[in-house]
Protein backbone atom coordinates (compact mmCIF):
# COMPACT_ATOMS: atom_id res chain seq x y z
CA UNK A 1 0.00 0.00 0.00
CA UNK A 2 1.36 3.15 -0.98
CA UNK A 3 2.28 5.53 1.66
CA UNK A 4 -0.01 8.72 1.73
CA UNK A 5 1.57 11.98 0.37
CA UNK A 6 2.13 14.97 3.15
CA UNK A 7 0.23 17.74 0.74
CA UNK A 8 1.81 20.66 1.94
CA UNK A 9 5.71 19.28 1.41
CA UNK A 10 4.61 18.59 -2.12
CA UNK A 11 3.86 22.60 -2.61
CA UNK A 12 6.78 23.72 -0.87
CA UNK A 13 8.65 21.53 -3.17
CA UNK A 14 6.75 22.71 -6.34
CA UNK A 15 7.54 26.71 -5.04
CA UNK A 16 11.25 25.49 -4.63
CA UNK A 17 11.18 23.69 -8.30
CA UNK A 18 9.29 26.35 -10.00
CA UNK A 19 11.65 29.63 -8.46
CA UNK A 20 14.87 27.20 -9.79
CA UNK A 21 13.59 27.11 -13.40
CA UNK A 22 12.70 31.25 -12.97
CA UNK A 23 16.47 32.08 -12.08
CA UNK A 24 17.34 29.74 -14.94
CA UNK A 25 15.49 31.80 -17.26
CA UNK A 26 17.59 35.13 -15.79
CA UNK A 27 19.39 35.57 -12.52
CA UNK A 28 17.86 39.27 -12.43
CA UNK A 29 14.49 38.25 -13.10
CA UNK A 30 12.35 40.29 -10.39
CA UNK A 31 15.10 43.04 -9.74
CA UNK A 32 18.55 42.96 -7.32
CA UNK A 33 16.77 43.15 -4.02
CA UNK A 34 13.53 40.63 -4.67
CA UNK A 35 16.24 38.18 -6.16
CA UNK A 36 18.47 38.68 -3.59
CA UNK A 37 14.93 37.78 -0.60
CA UNK A 38 14.52 34.75 -2.87
CA UNK A 39 17.88 33.31 -3.62
CA UNK A 40 18.39 33.15 0.05
CA UNK A 41 16.63 30.25 0.60
CA UNK A 42 15.63 28.38 -2.46
CA UNK A 43 18.08 26.20 -2.66
CA UNK A 44 18.86 25.74 0.98
CA UNK A 45 15.55 25.00 0.80
CA UNK A 46 15.43 21.50 -1.40
CA UNK A 47 18.61 20.67 1.31
CA UNK A 48 15.90 21.01 3.59
CA UNK A 49 13.42 19.36 2.15
CA UNK A 50 15.31 16.28 1.08
CA UNK A 51 16.86 15.66 4.85
CA UNK A 52 12.85 15.75 5.97
CA UNK A 53 13.00 12.40 5.10
CA UNK A 54 15.97 11.31 5.57
CA UNK A 55 16.08 7.66 6.58
CA UNK A 56 18.62 4.78 7.68
CA UNK A 57 16.77 1.74 6.43
CA UNK A 58 18.42 -1.71 6.92
CA UNK A 59 21.75 -0.45 7.05
CA UNK A 60 24.28 0.82 4.99
CA UNK A 61 23.63 -1.33 2.12
CA UNK A 62 19.87 -1.24 1.94
CA UNK A 63 20.47 2.98 2.47
CA UNK A 64 22.83 2.83 -0.41
CA UNK A 65 21.12 0.93 -2.68
CA UNK A 66 17.66 3.03 -1.91
CA UNK A 67 20.23 6.35 -2.76
CA UNK A 68 21.42 4.95 -6.00
CA UNK A 69 17.76 4.13 -7.34
CA UNK A 70 16.62 7.76 -6.04
CA UNK A 71 19.55 9.66 -6.97
CA UNK A 72 22.69 8.42 -8.90
CA UNK A 73 20.19 6.29 -11.85
CA UNK A 74 18.29 9.65 -12.64
CA UNK A 75 21.72 11.50 -12.42
CA UNK A 76 23.06 8.77 -15.23
CA UNK A 77 19.81 9.15 -17.03
CA UNK A 78 19.27 12.75 -17.13
CA UNK A 79 23.41 12.89 -18.00
CA UNK A 80 23.02 11.01 -20.80
CA UNK A 81 19.48 12.88 -22.24
CA UNK A 82 21.55 16.13 -21.83
CA UNK A 83 24.53 14.77 -23.86
CA UNK A 84 22.16 13.16 -26.81
CA UNK A 85 20.81 16.85 -27.14
CA UNK A 86 23.79 18.76 -26.97
CA UNK A 87 25.25 16.08 -29.38
CA UNK A 88 22.04 16.68 -31.77
CA UNK A 89 22.32 20.38 -31.14
CA UNK A 90 25.74 20.63 -32.21
CA UNK A 91 25.48 18.46 -34.56
CA UNK A 92 23.04 19.93 -36.51
CA UNK A 93 24.49 23.27 -36.00
CA UNK A 94 28.16 21.99 -37.53
CA UNK A 95 26.30 20.74 -40.67
CA UNK A 96 26.26 17.27 -39.51
CA UNK A 97 30.51 16.92 -39.55
CA UNK A 98 31.06 14.45 -36.73
CA UNK A 99 34.44 15.45 -35.83
CA UNK A 100 33.52 19.24 -35.01
CA UNK A 101 30.79 18.06 -32.93
CA UNK A 102 32.75 16.30 -30.58
CA UNK A 103 35.30 18.76 -30.12
CA UNK A 104 32.09 21.33 -29.85
CA UNK A 105 30.83 19.09 -27.02
CA UNK A 106 31.71 20.44 -23.34
CA UNK A 107 34.69 17.76 -21.37
CA UNK A 108 32.47 18.17 -17.84
CA UNK A 109 29.18 16.34 -18.19
CA UNK A 110 27.31 18.44 -15.87
CA UNK A 111 27.97 21.29 -18.17
CA UNK A 112 25.28 19.79 -20.65
CA UNK A 113 23.33 20.20 -18.07
CA UNK A 114 24.06 22.21 -14.84
CA UNK A 115 21.23 21.91 -12.27
CA UNK A 116 22.73 18.28 -12.01
CA UNK A 117 24.97 19.41 -9.74
CA UNK A 118 22.10 18.98 -7.14
CA UNK A 119 22.02 15.29 -7.23
CA UNK A 120 25.74 14.49 -7.12
CA UNK A 121 25.90 16.54 -3.83
CA UNK A 122 22.61 15.37 -2.71
CA UNK A 123 24.30 12.17 -2.63
CA UNK A 124 27.43 12.91 -0.94
CA UNK A 125 24.74 15.05 1.70
CA UNK A 126 23.62 11.47 2.27
CA UNK A 127 26.20 9.84 2.63
CA UNK A 128 28.55 11.76 5.03
CA UNK A 129 24.79 12.59 7.19
CA UNK A 130 24.62 8.67 7.81
CA UNK A 131 28.00 7.85 8.66
CA UNK A 132 27.65 11.06 11.11
CA UNK A 133 24.72 9.54 12.50
CA UNK A 134 25.71 5.90 12.39
CA UNK A 135 28.44 6.56 14.54
CA UNK A 136 28.46 9.53 17.05
CA UNK A 137 25.66 10.96 19.02
CA UNK A 138 23.29 13.50 18.35
CA UNK A 139 25.27 16.70 19.36
CA UNK A 140 28.16 15.61 17.61
CA UNK A 141 26.38 15.30 14.47
CA UNK A 142 25.64 18.64 15.01
CA UNK A 143 29.01 20.00 15.74
CA UNK A 144 30.56 17.67 13.14
CA UNK A 145 28.09 19.13 10.38
CA UNK A 146 29.05 22.62 11.57
CA UNK A 147 32.40 21.93 11.30
CA UNK A 148 32.52 20.34 8.10
CA UNK A 149 30.22 23.52 7.19
CA UNK A 150 32.77 25.57 7.91
CA UNK A 151 36.04 23.79 6.09
CA UNK A 152 33.64 23.65 2.94
CA UNK A 153 32.43 27.23 3.63
CA UNK A 154 36.55 28.88 3.74
CA UNK A 155 37.56 26.28 0.52
CA UNK A 156 34.82 27.80 -1.32
CA UNK A 157 34.97 31.22 -0.59
CA UNK A 158 38.88 31.38 -1.47
CA UNK A 159 38.35 29.74 -4.76
CA UNK A 160 39.46 26.37 -3.06
CA UNK A 161 36.95 23.84 -5.05
CA UNK A 162 36.96 20.04 -3.55
CA UNK A 163 36.50 17.04 -6.34
CA UNK A 164 32.45 16.27 -7.46
CA UNK A 165 31.25 19.60 -5.62
CA UNK A 166 32.44 18.19 -2.07
CA UNK A 167 32.95 21.63 -0.89
CA UNK A 168 29.31 22.24 -1.33
CA UNK A 169 28.26 19.21 0.13
CA UNK A 170 30.02 20.15 3.55
CA UNK A 171 28.15 23.84 3.14
CA UNK A 172 24.75 22.33 2.52
CA UNK A 173 24.93 19.81 5.35
CA UNK A 174 23.49 22.15 8.31
CA UNK A 175 19.97 22.74 5.96
CA UNK A 176 19.88 18.60 5.38
CA UNK A 177 20.31 18.14 8.79
CA UNK A 178 17.56 21.28 9.73
CA UNK A 179 15.43 18.81 7.50
CA UNK A 180 16.02 15.89 9.64
CA UNK A 181 15.94 17.48 12.93
CA UNK A 182 12.66 18.94 12.45
CA UNK A 183 11.05 15.79 11.70
CA UNK A 184 12.64 13.89 14.92
CA UNK A 185 10.66 16.92 16.82
CA UNK A 186 7.19 16.17 15.41
CA UNK A 187 7.51 19.48 13.57
CA UNK A 188 6.50 18.12 9.87
CA UNK A 189 3.13 17.21 11.59
CA UNK A 190 2.18 20.37 13.92
CA UNK A 191 4.18 23.48 14.25
CA UNK A 192 3.48 26.15 16.96
CA UNK A 193 0.53 27.97 17.68
CA UNK A 194 -1.10 30.66 14.60
CA UNK A 195 -0.06 33.22 16.82
CA UNK A 196 3.63 32.39 16.77
CA UNK A 197 3.64 31.68 13.02
CA UNK A 198 2.44 35.38 11.78
CA UNK A 199 4.99 36.96 14.20
CA UNK A 200 7.66 34.78 12.13
CA UNK A 201 6.29 35.56 8.45
CA UNK A 202 6.38 39.09 9.97
CA UNK A 203 9.81 39.08 11.36
CA UNK A 204 11.47 36.95 8.47
CA UNK A 205 10.32 39.13 5.71
CA UNK A 206 11.26 42.29 7.78
CA UNK A 207 14.69 40.76 8.10
CA UNK A 208 15.23 39.53 4.46
CA UNK A 209 14.17 43.12 3.31
CA UNK A 210 17.00 44.33 4.98
CA UNK A 211 19.77 41.69 5.17
CA UNK A 212 19.07 39.07 2.52
CA UNK A 213 21.67 38.54 -0.09
CA UNK A 214 22.08 36.14 -2.71
CA UNK A 215 23.13 32.45 -1.78
CA UNK A 216 24.08 30.59 -4.86
CA UNK A 217 26.05 27.02 -3.79
CA UNK A 218 27.07 26.22 -7.29
CA UNK A 219 29.10 29.44 -7.71
CA UNK A 220 30.38 29.66 -3.98
CA UNK A 221 28.74 33.18 -3.81
CA UNK A 222 28.19 33.37 -0.20
CA UNK A 223 27.51 35.99 2.38
CA UNK A 224 29.20 35.68 6.02
CA UNK A 225 28.67 32.56 7.56
CA UNK A 226 26.20 33.69 10.02
CA UNK A 227 23.52 34.87 7.79
CA UNK A 228 24.16 32.31 5.13
CA UNK A 229 22.54 29.56 7.79
CA UNK A 230 20.24 32.07 9.85
CA UNK A 231 18.54 34.01 7.48
CA UNK A 232 17.50 30.75 5.31
CA UNK A 233 16.57 28.47 8.43
CA UNK A 234 14.71 31.00 9.77
CA UNK A 235 12.83 31.38 6.21
CA UNK A 236 12.61 27.66 5.19
CA UNK A 237 11.03 26.98 9.00
CA UNK A 238 8.50 30.32 8.44
CA UNK A 239 7.51 29.03 4.78
CA UNK A 240 6.92 25.25 6.56
CA UNK A 241 4.81 26.62 9.04
CA UNK A 242 2.83 28.63 6.49
CA UNK A 243 2.11 26.03 4.22
CA UNK A 244 0.86 23.76 6.77
CA UNK A 245 -2.40 25.67 6.90
CA UNK A 246 -2.89 24.70 3.00
CA UNK A 247 -5.27 22.61 2.97
CA UNK A 248 -5.76 22.89 -1.20
CA UNK A 249 -2.73 23.89 -2.42
CA UNK A 250 -2.52 25.16 -6.40
CA UNK A 251 -2.63 21.64 -8.09
CA UNK A 252 -0.03 22.41 -10.48
CA UNK A 253 2.48 23.88 -8.18
CA UNK A 254 2.28 20.76 -6.27
CA UNK A 255 2.05 18.21 -9.41
CA UNK A 256 5.62 20.20 -10.10
CA UNK A 257 6.73 19.49 -6.62
CA UNK A 258 6.05 15.65 -6.84
CA UNK A 259 7.78 15.52 -9.92
CA UNK A 260 10.81 17.93 -9.40
CA UNK A 261 13.27 15.69 -10.00
CA UNK A 262 12.10 15.23 -13.48
CA UNK A 263 11.64 19.03 -13.84
CA UNK A 264 14.93 19.50 -12.73
CA UNK A 265 16.79 17.16 -15.20
CA UNK A 266 15.04 18.63 -18.00
CA UNK A 267 14.49 22.08 -17.88
CA UNK A 268 17.72 23.48 -18.58
CA UNK A 269 17.46 21.69 -22.14
CA UNK A 270 14.44 24.15 -22.67
CA UNK A 271 14.74 27.69 -20.71
CA UNK A 272 17.60 28.95 -22.98
CA UNK A 273 15.52 28.30 -26.18
CA UNK A 274 11.98 29.81 -24.65
CA UNK A 275 14.22 32.93 -23.19
CA UNK A 276 15.52 33.49 -26.55
CA UNK A 277 12.56 33.06 -28.78
CA UNK A 278 10.59 35.36 -26.18
CA UNK A 279 13.12 38.13 -26.07
CA UNK A 280 13.42 38.16 -29.71
CA UNK A 281 9.87 37.86 -30.58
CA UNK A 282 8.91 40.39 -27.73
CA UNK A 283 12.06 42.70 -27.03
CA UNK A 284 9.24 45.36 -25.76
CA UNK A 285 8.49 43.24 -22.79
CA UNK A 286 11.62 41.96 -22.13
CA UNK A 287 13.07 42.06 -18.49
CA UNK A 288 9.22 42.67 -17.04
CA UNK A 289 8.30 40.76 -14.30
CA UNK A 290 5.22 39.98 -16.84
CA UNK A 291 7.34 37.76 -19.12
CA UNK A 292 9.22 35.60 -16.60
CA UNK A 293 5.77 34.62 -15.35
CA UNK A 294 4.70 33.88 -19.59
CA UNK A 295 8.02 32.28 -19.77
CA UNK A 296 7.76 30.34 -16.71
CA UNK A 297 3.99 28.87 -17.65
CA UNK A 298 6.01 27.57 -21.01
CA UNK A 299 7.97 25.45 -18.89
CA UNK A 300 5.66 24.61 -17.20
CA UNK A 301 3.23 23.45 -19.84
CA UNK A 302 6.02 22.09 -21.74
CA UNK A 303 7.01 19.74 -18.50
CA UNK A 304 3.44 18.19 -18.10
CA UNK A 305 3.82 15.84 -21.58
CA UNK A 306 7.69 15.29 -20.04
CA UNK A 307 6.52 14.38 -16.63
CA UNK A 308 3.30 11.93 -18.67
CA UNK A 309 6.64 10.55 -20.72
CA UNK A 310 9.02 9.68 -18.44
CA UNK A 311 6.29 8.26 -15.95
CA UNK A 312 4.98 5.90 -18.61
CA UNK A 313 8.59 4.91 -20.30
CA UNK A 314 11.12 5.08 -17.45
CA UNK A 315 9.75 5.49 -14.19
CA UNK A 316 12.80 3.13 -12.80
CA UNK A 317 15.15 5.73 -14.20
CA UNK A 318 13.78 8.71 -12.80
CA UNK A 319 12.58 7.54 -9.30
CA UNK A 320 9.39 6.41 -9.48
CA UNK A 321 10.17 3.17 -9.34
CA UNK A 322 13.42 0.77 -7.75
CA UNK A 323 15.89 0.23 -10.51
CA UNK A 324 18.04 -1.75 -8.52
CA UNK A 325 15.66 -4.02 -6.18
CA UNK A 326 16.49 -5.42 -2.70
CA UNK A 327 18.04 -9.14 -3.85
CA UNK A 328 18.30 -8.21 -7.46
CA UNK A 329 19.47 -10.73 -9.49
CA UNK A 330 19.80 -11.33 -13.05
CA UNK A 331 16.91 -13.54 -14.07
CA UNK A 332 15.04 -9.86 -13.04
CA UNK A 333 15.97 -8.55 -15.93
CA UNK A 334 13.55 -10.99 -17.86
CA UNK A 335 10.56 -10.24 -16.32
Amino acid sequence: MPKKRIVYIDFMKGVCILLVVVFHLDNDAYGVHTNEMLQSFRIPMYFFLSGLFFKTYNGFVDFSRRKVNNIIVPLVFFLLLSFLYIFVKEFYKSGFNLEETVSLLPANPIENNVPLWFLVVLFEVNIIYYLLQKFLPRVAVIVAAILLSAVGYYFGLHGRYFYLYLDIAFVAMPFFILGAETRRLGLLEKGPHIAVRLAMVVAVMVILYFFAQTINLYDRNYPSYLRLYVLPCMSILTLMFVCQYIKHPVPIISHCGRYSIMILGTHALMTGHIYAFFTSHFPSMDGTVWSYLIMLAVVIVLEYPIIYLLRKYAPRLTAQKEFFRQGWKLKDVKE
